[in-house]
């Protein structure tokens, strides 16, 4: 078992990169719709966004709703505050840099080749002119961002030994993607219920967000129904961006942390891991269910119980491998 602080960081490092890549994925979604989507799409699309990663909506006169807010607002602006915004702690360059930092920390554990893929990332992202990089297309500084981030993931595949090291960064990754994911899901399915004014979210740019718009062709009928897609982000094993892929690599990652492997008695974050991979099958999302089906309001909101298991998920990983009592010594 590595040492807390150590333990940490790298765990800090995976959650802060996958953030970063999961704003810029939302951020190239919305931004390559500018073109085609009317005004009314494009604030929903920002609506949806701004949501997702937990931001407030943009500035407006007291009597203004946040529907009308996100159409007073300038997509410029709107990215700017979640690209560059160094006042923003959930903004690209801010997620990037605690990513780097966390990095630096621990150098002496990292591959070269990590650290410089990291780091010059980031000193990219930091030295390029916003405002020139809007005017070669709004998604080219997003789309370029994705591409470095994918590339430092995989120079983290190739070079990192499987030890711990590996394991907490992987696990920080996955337990980040897991709750991004579930918050996305949650905000796209509350957003799309028919609200009167006619626009509706399309089921097939939730796919195309999370990567599985192509599987799903593949997988299931060319029919987007809100049932399917959502059992299928959910379920799916192969998709990388579904719970089920996620919280399958949690509980692989976990496995290898726990001193007693896969034998009971269990750590407590694997226990709930567990239990997750368990309720995912329980959730809304059925296949086969009512095909314009609405969650169920007497039920509660559909999504609840896996936002806060899977917030619990990081406080037990935080209380039993980083903040647990000296006195008890490492977790055995």
């Amino acid at each position: 078992m590595m040492l807390a602080r150590m333990a940490a960081n790298f765990y800090w490092l995976g959650r802060y990169a996958e953030r970063t890549e999961n704003t810029a994925r939302l951020l190239e979604y919305q931004l390559t719709r500018l073109v085609d989507a009317d005004a009314d799409e494009i604030a929903l699309g920002w609506r949806v966004a701004y949501r997702a990663l937990s931001q407030s909506p943009p500035q407006a006169p007291a009597d203004v709703d946040e529907a009308e807010a996100f159409l007073i607002a300038d997509a410029y602006t709107l990215t700017g505050g979640l690209v560059e915004d160094t006042t923003n702690p959930a903004s690209m360059i801010s997620c990037w840099g605690m990513a780097r930092e966390n990095a630096r920390e621990i150098r002496p554990r990292l591959p070269l080749r990590v650290w410089v893929c990291l780091n010059q990332g980031f000193l990219w992202l930091q030295e390029t002119e916003f405002a020139d990089a809007w005017g070669e297309g709004p998604a080219a500084l997003v789309s370029r961002a994705i591409d470095r981030l994918r590339l430092f993931a995989g120079v983290v595949d190739a070079n990192m030994a499987r030890d711990d090291a590996w394991r907490f960064l992987e696990l920080g990754r996955y337990v980040e993607r897991l709750q991004q994911q579930i918050v996305l899901l949650d905000v796209w399915d509350r957003i799309a219920r028919p609200d009167g004014d006619g626009l509706t979210l399309s089921w097939a740019d939730l796919l195309r967000v999370c990567g599985a718009f192509e599987p799903y062709r593949r997988d299931r009928s060319l029919t987007l129904q809100r049932s399917s897609v959502l059992g299928f982000l959910m379920r799916n094993p192969e998709v990388s961006r579904s719970l089920h892929y996620a919280t399958d690599r949690i509980e692989s990652t976990l496995q290898g942390i726990d001193p007693a492997g896969g034998r009971p008695p269990l750590a407590a974050p694997h226990r709930l891991a567990l239990r997750i991979s368990a309720a995912l099958e329980l959730d809304p999302g059925e296949a086969d269910a009512a095909p314009d089906a609405a969650p169920d309001a007497e039920a509660g909101e559909p999504f609840g119980p896996l936002t806060r298991d899977s917030r619990t998920l990081h406080d037990l990983v935080q209380a039993t491998y980083v903040d647990y009592p000296v006195t008890a010594g490492l977790p055995t």
